[in-house]
């Protein structure tokens, strides 16, 4: 396995850093450059359909969801804003992909679903972006997928925590 990208920290990292751990500050610069690397490969994928990774997470989750999502839902599922969520969604409204109505019961809450043209455009983008992730992972046997789910998601609810 090449280490072509990979980032290492200097062997006195720890020295000149005494509170710090340079196994832990590898591992996050090497998720921040994957993660980097994710984006583009995915910024370029989506680029035909003129779609950012972002507004493709917000018409994939509605793709997925039987009903209409509320913009609360969205925020906490891609961990954004909800100011995030409405610029987004807002952009996606002016394009026809989605459409914001108001919930039947608490005509305060206003849910959002995919319109025709915003489902065919998911239906369009999202077997190309996931055919190109299967390959991405290949470099992980099925396993090594879980466990990386797993860790990502420790990681996760750790970086939630430390954040209150």
């Amino acid at each position: 396995m090449s280490n072509y990208l990979s980032v290492k920290i200097a062997p006195d990292f720890e020295k000149r850093y005494p509170d710090s751990s340079g196994k832990a500050t590898e591992c996050a610069m090497n998720l921040v450059l994957t993660a980097d690397l994710l984006e583009k490969r995915i910024t370029s994928l989506l680029l035909p359909f003129d779609l950012s990774p972002a507004t493709g997470l917000v018409l994939s989750i509605l793709a997925d969801s039987e009903t209409p999502v509320s913009p609360k839902n969205i925020a906490d599922r891609l961990i954004i804003s909800r100011a995030s969520v409405t610029s987004l969604l807002d952009s996606l409204e002016k394009r026809g992909f989605v459409k914001r109505q108001p919930h039947l019961s608490d005509r305060r809450m206003i849910l959002v679903e995919l319109t025709d043209s915003g489902r065919q455009v998911a239906n369009r983008f999202r077997p190309i972006v996931h055919q190109h992730q299967k390959v991405w992972l290949n470099a992980l046997n099925e396993k090594e997928q879980e466990q990386l789910i797993e860790m990502l998601q420790r990681l996760q609810a750790s970086l939630m925590d430390s954040n209150r």
